[in-house]
């Protein structure tokens, strides 16, 4: 009698699971509709409408119209591109709610890091929040999300290294500093914000002072640049301060009154925001950042 009953409760709860609509069925009658678009132009749709279960973090029309539309449109001009960031929004089985913990992280389709994070009640995928929770498919879960995520472009000692950014003297200080193999990891937990000066910044300095920051000074100088946890550049919108790892060493963010950029401790502009990693976010700054204790010792 028992199993009769249990076998009744699970045809039941599969018979339920099929009346939902598909993930792509759900996604366009959730508004979603410029994500199908470039679903179907990337030629993912059948696979979001017939396998998984999935789980897809979907953002919302307005979070497209926040991308530059030069930027948009290369990335619809590049198919592997667009594939590798829809990617990005999809993990394979279903997460509901009650998986989501706190900065854990879940593996994307395409093997990259999305971070969870639970905060005054709202769960945060990396830096977009989840506007809409749970929206159940046949074949999946479904998070409506306000921003599109960021490719992560490898960890953040990869991004450091990347001839792209222009970063090789900060990251020849991180390596003296020792603190290339944290930044490298993504097996802890930890996630870390790097505010990463140029070599055009390091250049600009007296030629005594550089050589005393990349070596002497070097740990307190990679460590004054880094902070234990993720801020986006949406979380520096205000005057403040922040943390770093140099224990007792604030940067403080002030507004520029003309164009109301965020600066670093009066004079460092950030030139490119939100580069994502695996394990944290890095943004490009203008000028290297000196702790207040350090002044009058390396000049």
């Amino acid at each position: 009698m028992l199993a009769i009953k249990l076998t009744l409760l699970w045809v039941t709860i599969v018979a339920q699971t099929l009346a939902f609509p598909d993930l792509i069925e759900q996604l366009t009658a959730n508004g979603a509709t410029q994500l199908v678009s470039l679903i179907d132009a990337a030629g993912l749709t059948d696979t979001l409408k017939s396998t998984g279960p999935y789980t897809i973090f979907a953002p919302v029309d307005a979070a497209f119209s926040k991308i530059p539309a030069a930027d948009l449109n290369a990335l619809k001009n590049d198919l592997q591109a667009l594939k590798d960031t829809l990617l990005y929004h999809v993990v394979n089985g279903e997460l509901f709610t009650f998986d989501l913990r706190s900065r854990e992280h879940v593996a994307s389709l395409n093997n990259h890091q999305i971070r969870i994070y639970n905060t005054n009640g709202h769960t945060y995928f990396n830096q977009a929040l989840a506007t809409k929770e749970e929206i159940q498919a046949s074949n999946g879960v479904i998070y409506l999300i306000d921003e599109v995520l960021n490719t992560p472009e490898g960890t953040v000692w990869q991004i450091l290294n990347n001839p792209d950014y222009n970063l090789t003297m900060f990251a020849n200080t991180v390596k003296h500093a020792r603190e290339d193999t944290r930044l490298n990891s993504t097996t802890s937990t930890i996630r870390y914000t790097v505010f990463a000066p140029t070599n055009e910044a390091f250049n600009n300095l007296p030629s005594t002072l550089l050589n005393r920051i990349q070596t002497s000074y070097a740990r307190y100088i990679a460590d004054y640049h880094t902070h234990r946890g993720t801020i986006h550049a949406s979380s520096l919108g205000k005057d403040g301060s922040v943390t770093t790892m140099f224990t007792g060493h604030l940067i403080h963010v002030t507004h520029d009154p003309d164009t109301q950029e965020p600066l670093l401790n009066k004079l460092g502009h950030i030139v490119i925001q939100d580069i994502e990693a695996d394990n944290g976010v890095v943004h490009v700054i203008s000028h290297v950042l000196i702790p207040s204790t350090l002044a009058g010792i390396i000049g």
